[in-house]
C-alpha cells in the first residue's frame, strides 16, 4: 500500500531514510589508495547477504579492485570489505550466438556485513552514525505509475589530505516511473535533467519507493528525455533463487 505523504514531516524522514539506501563502493589501486567511486545495496534474501550493483561500474581492471566502504573509525581509519569476487552476467543469443552483457552484478557477502553512513568533521571526528538499509526483499516488486521513487548517491569525489577521498552526497527524489525499455525501468526525473556528471558515482543506487521497497539500481540518464534508467531488480530474481539451492 502506498503512503500519504501529505505531511512534511511524513516526507522529510523518507528522504532522510533514502539517504541511507545507497552503499558507497570504492575502486582501489595496487596500493590499495581510492581512485573511483560508484553505489550498490544490500539485501538480505532467503538466508544470505548479497550487495547488488551495476556491471558497467564494477567492471573487473585488475590489480584494481572494488571494495564495500562500511564505515569510518576514529582510530583505525576507513573499514572495508572485499567481496570474493562479483557474479556478471550475459545473454547468449542460440539464432545468431552473440553474446549481450547485462549491467547487473552482485555478490554474496558475510551475514552480519553492515554498512554506516556517518557524519565526520574535518579533524576526523565522528559525530553521528547510523546504519545504511538492508533490503529483506523477494525480488518480485516492479515499479508502478502510483508511486514516487528516490535514489541517492555520492558525487564529485575529490582526494584529500591522508589520501582520503570526500564525496558530497545527493538525493534525487520525486521520480516517476513510465513505461520499459527491455530490462530496464524508465522514471522521470520531476526537473530538467542536470547531466551526467551529476550522476555519477550513483551508478548501482537502488532506486525505491515511498514504501521502502526496492524495484531497480540505478544504470545512466538521457538528458534529452529527462530520463533515469534502472535496471530491474526482479527480472533477476531466479539467479538468486539458484544461488540459494546451489549453496543450501
Amino acid at each position: 500500500m502506498t503512503k500519504n505523504m501529505d505531511r512534511a514531516d511524513d516526507v522529510k524522514a523518507w528522504l532522510n531514510w533514502v539517504v541511507l539506501t545507497s552503499v558507497p563502493l570504492r575502486k582501489l589501486d595496487i596500493n590499495r589508495l581510492p581512485v573511483g567511486i560508484t553505489s550498490g545495496c544490500l539485501i538480505d534474501y532467503g538466508h544470505k547477504r548479497f550487495i547488488l550493483s551495476v556491471e558497467h561500474a564494477v567492471k573487473k581492471h585488475l590489480p584494481q579492485e572494488w571494495v564495500i566502504e562500511l564505515g569510518y573509525d576514529d582510530e583505525k581509519g576507513t573499514e572495508i570489505y572485499k567481496p570474493n569476487y562479483f557474479n556478471y552476467l550475459a545473454e547468449v543469443r542460440l539464432s545468431d550466438e552473440s553474446i549481450k552483457h547485462i549491467d547487473f552484478c552482485y555478490a554474496e557477502v558475510p551475514k552480519d556485513i553492515v554498512a554506516y553512513y556517518q557524519h565526520i568533521n574535518i579533524t576526523g571526528k565522528t559525530l553521528s552514525k547510523v546504519p545504511r538499509h538492508i533490503f529483506s526483499t523477494r525480488l518480485e516488486l516492479t515499479p508502478t505509475r502510483e508511486q514516487i521513487y528516490a535514489f541517492s548517491g555520492q558525487i564529485f569525489p575529490e582526494k584529500v589530505e591522508n589520501h582520503t577521498l570526500c564525496t558530497e552526497v545527493h538525493v534525487y527524489p520525486g521520480m516517476k516511473y513510465i513505461g520499459d525499455d527491455g530490462e530496464f525501468h524508465l522514471f522521470k526525473l520531476p526537473v530538467e535533467h542536470p547531466g551526467n556528471e551529476f550522476f555519477q558515482g550513483c551508478s548501482g543506487a537502488p532506486i525505491v519507493d515511498m514504501d521502502k521497497n526496492v524495484v531497480a539500481l540505478v544504470c545512466s540518464g538521457d538528458v534529452d528525455r529527462n530520463i533515469i534508467y534502472g535496471i530491474s531488480v526482479a527480472r533477476y530474481k531466479s539467479l538468486f533463487d539458484v544461488n540459494l539451492k546451489l549453496k543450501k
